[in-house]
Formats: C-alpha cells, structure tokens, sequence
C-alpha cells in the first residue's frame, strides 16, 4: 500500500480530467481558489481540527500509569460499530485493556445507561464513548460518579444541555470540514493524531470507510480523504472478515455511488433482531477467510428475507402517508408493528422514492418511538430537537435522526409535528441539481474520475434540449438517464 502522501500524488496525476470534469468542480466548488484540492484535499491536521483532542492524550496517559482500561461505548450501527473496531485495534495495540459495549436497540433506550456499564466500569477506568454520549447527562454524571474518566467522541448534534464529561471531541462544535466525519471518523481522527503510526494501518481505513458510506454522511472533504485511502488498500492487506466486506465492495477502484455500497454491504450485514449487527465486531476481527465467507452467505440469505419484509412494509407505508404532512413537502407515517430494526432503513427508502423527508412512528411499550431521514435542506435534528419538550430524547444528525416521547398519544404527537412542520422555514423537495447545459452529451466513463459519488457530491447532471440527463453509474459500465432523481 502506498503512503498518503504517494496515494494523493497518484491520484492527481492518474485523474487525466477531461474539460468537463474540471469544469463540474469549478461549479460546485465555485470559491475555491483550487476547486481539486476542495474536492480531494492534502492529509488533515486532526489535531488541529478537532476539539479537545489533546485531552484525550492526556486521559490515556493518566490510565497507562494508574491501570484501568478503557472501556468502549458505542452505538450499535455500522457507524458505531466500526468505530468500536478502530478505538480497540488501536488501544490494544497501544498496550491498553479495551472492553467494548453497544447496546441493542430492541431491549434499550438510546444513552449511555448505566444498567449496560454497572458492572463493566471501575473506579479509575476511562469511557470513551464512540458515535455516541453528546447528549447523554446523566449516563455521564453517573460514570464519573463511580470514579471514572469520561471523554466522548461523536459527531451528533449537540443538546444546549451538554454532559459535564471531562472532554468532548464533537466536530459540530468547530463546523466543517470536521463535522462531516461519520462517528468512526471522529474517533480514527483522534487517535491517529495521538498515535500516527496507525493512520496508514488497512484495516482501520477499511474500517472507517464501511461506517462512513453507511452512515450517510456527506462524501466531501476529510471524508473523501479517507475514502481516497481506502482505495489504495491492496486486497492482500486484509484477512477474514475485512477481506470478505472489501471483495463485495462494488467497482471499489473505478468508481462507485453511496447507494451501491449500502446494498451490497451494509444492507447485507443489516439492523436489528436477526441480523448480523451485534456479530460485526466478532467478524471484522476473524482472521479465517473460509468461516468469514461462510458467514457472509448466510447473511446474504438473511438480508433477502428482510428486504422481502421491508418490500411488505414498505407498500403498507406508502398507503398510510398523512395527507397534510405531504401537504408540507414531508412524509409522516404511523405504523402499529415495525420489525426491529427496520424503521430507518424504511424511513430512508422512502424518503429516497418519494425524495422527501421521512418520520415514522410506531408504538414500543409506553411511549412513541420515531425514525427520521432527511431530503433537501431539511435538516431532521434540528427539526425534532426544536421540539422542545414532546420528546424523552431526540438526536442525530441532518441526514438521520431518531426520538422517543412518553406521555403522548399518537393523534396527540401528530399535532405536534404537523404544526412544526407548518413553521419550519426550509424547502424540503429540492430542485434537482444541473451541473451545465451542453450541445451533446459528454463521454460518461470520462467523468468517472469524479467518483465516488453519494451525499453532498452527486453524480454529474447536465441539461440537453431542455432534458436533464444524470449521470447513471454501474459496477462496470456507466451511462446517462432522462430522470429528475437526485442521483444517490
């Protein structure tokens, strides 16, 4: 594998862009003194670009000459999972005793609840929170209680209320380019700058590169950075697991779109009950290829049966959409019985289909739980957590948020959020973009150097005779298409 410095070189003179190309990222990137570096840019300072990072230095310091381990708390999706699998690779690595949680959504709240750490957690231990915890007050107050050390990284969007842990590495507290980091970014970030022999390792850039695409965070910047580096591992790098989830990585090295990864890996491995999320550590970490191929054949099986449930679902949501809520640009969905798991995966289908945003609610014991995704300029987290009040806890970011409210009927909650609805002040169905108008229609396999494509850098579309013409791209071939589709 070749350095980060070697690999960007390669790639800037490997890219041979054409006119048009070039002409694409000026658009885009229309203040940019080098629209190519905004696209691709050098290797970060992380340092310098996050917050608060330097106390993680010293926390780690301070547990390597007391004892304790470190104990690693993270959200049980992809993104919290592979950030797991970064924070114990490299702590392990560094002589440390990691030991990992992520709670399971079907039987928890959303938090760090101390019911999952009591037990776990010592008197001089350090948590170190992944993807999670910037909310988390009281999961906070209570670690420090016991005579822990407490730092969260996460890339959530704040509460007004933050918890007093003893560092806070959250992007959304510096802006971009930071802040687009996926949760497992943040945490790679941090302790690359801490120990930078790691920042080239394989597997943790394989790693962040599967949380990163799916979690939906936009494919800009820093993040197209590290994609750019994942591009460069060389397939012998890898062994068990990690090697199975980067052979299925469609059209890895020519080029390839947000979406096409979300169906070949992350839908595979999939959410909730029956799925292959809370066994993805265990598996990241197999080094026997054979059993890790085996595996994988039979979540191939498992994702085929929950898409055929979510197909069923999914014709049931798209009858019950309210009518005054479509009204308002948005889709808002009550169903009575939702497979764990399924509820952002279909709130972000069909926000794809409808390209609108998306809440779904449906009833879990005594209260409303929801899952949100976001289209357009409708930011989701901030459209919920301005609802002060209606909710027990709500969080996440533009893209994708979630929330909980007790104490509500659900006639009584959907007056809620249709009078927010009424009052938020953005347009929630974009205008599809157009990047120029041409006479003919430019060679598609040129513009493949521009790839990948997903959230905040769609595919190239341009305006022919009045038709708008989106760059359509495949596992081998790429093409155009008359459609008003976003393109991700």
């Amino acid at each position: 594998m070749h350095s980060l410095d070697e690999a960007l070189a390669l790639r800037r003179r490997g890219c041979r862009m054409v006119e048009t190309a070039r002409d694409i990222l000026a658009g885009r990137f229309p203040h940019a003194r080098d629209p190519f570096c905004e696209w691709l840019p050098s290797k970060p300072d992380w340092a310098s670009i996050l917050p608060e990072v330097d106390i993680l230095g010293e926390e780690l310091s301070g547990l390597r000459s007391r004892g304790g381990k470190v104990v690693l708390y993270g959200h049980d999706d992809m993104d919290g999972i592979t950030g797991i699998f970064v924070g114990r690779r490299i702590l392990r690595g560094e002589g440390f005793d990691v030991v990992p949680i992520f709670p399971d959504k079907k039987d928890a709240d959303y938090g760090l609840l101390p019911g999952r750490m009591d037990g776990i957690l010592e008197k001089g231990d350090l948590l170190l929170t992944v993807d999670y915890g910037c909310t988390s007050v009281d999961g906070v107050k209570w670690a420090i209680a016991r005579g822990a050390r407490v730092v969260v990284t996460d890339h959530h969007v704040m509460s007004d209320r933050p918890p007093p842990a003893h560092g806070m590495i959250n992007p959304q507290l510096v802006g971009p380019p930071a802040s687009f980091l996926a949760g497992c970014g943040v945490l790679y970030a941090a302790l690359v700058s801490i120990f930078p022999e790691w920042e080239n390792d394989p597997e943790l850039l394989t790693a962040v590169a599967l949380g990163t695409v799916s979690d939906r965070v936009p494919l800009l910047s820093v993040n197209r950075f590290l994609l750019e580096m994942f591009r460069h591992v060389e397939r012998d790098a890898l062994e068990g697991g990690l090697a199975v989830m980067l052979e299925e990585w469609p059209s890895r090295t020519r080029g390839w779109t947000g979406t096409m990864v979300r169906q070949a890996i992350t839908s595979v491995v999939g959410k909730g009950k029956g799925s292959g999320i809370y066994d993805l550590l265990e598996f990241m970490e197999d080094r026997d290829y054979r059993r890790c191929r085996g595996k994988w054949k039979k979540l191939s099986v498992q994702s085929r049966r929950r898409a055929r449930e979510l197909s069923d679902l999914f014709s049931r949501a798209m009858r019950d959409r309210d009518d005054q809520a479509s009204a308002y640009g948005m889709n808002l969905i009550y169903l009575d019985n939702i497979p764990d798991g399924m509820g952002g995966t279909l709130a972000g289908k069909i926000s794809r289909v409808t390209r609108r945003g998306t809440i779904i609610v449906s009833p879990k014991e005594d209260r409303l739980v929801g899952e949100a995704r976001s289209y357009g300029d409708w930011n989701m987290v901030d459209f919920l957590v301005g609802m002060e009040g209606v909710f027990k806890s709500a969080g996440g970011h533009k893209m994708a948020a979630g929330f909980s409210s007790e104490g509500y009927s659900w006639p009584e909650l959907r007056n809620r959020l249709l009078s927010r609805m009424a009052e938020y002040p953005v347009q929630p169905v974009p205008t599809p973009h157009v990047d120029m108008e041409v006479t003919e229609l430019p060679d598609p396999e040129e513009l493949m150097c521009l790839a990948p494509f997903g959230g905040g850098f769609l595919p190239p579309a341009v305006r022919k005779n009045n038709m708008r013409y989106l760059l359509n791209v495949g596992e081998t071939t790429s093409s155009w298409w008359i459609t008003e589709e976003s393109g991700d």
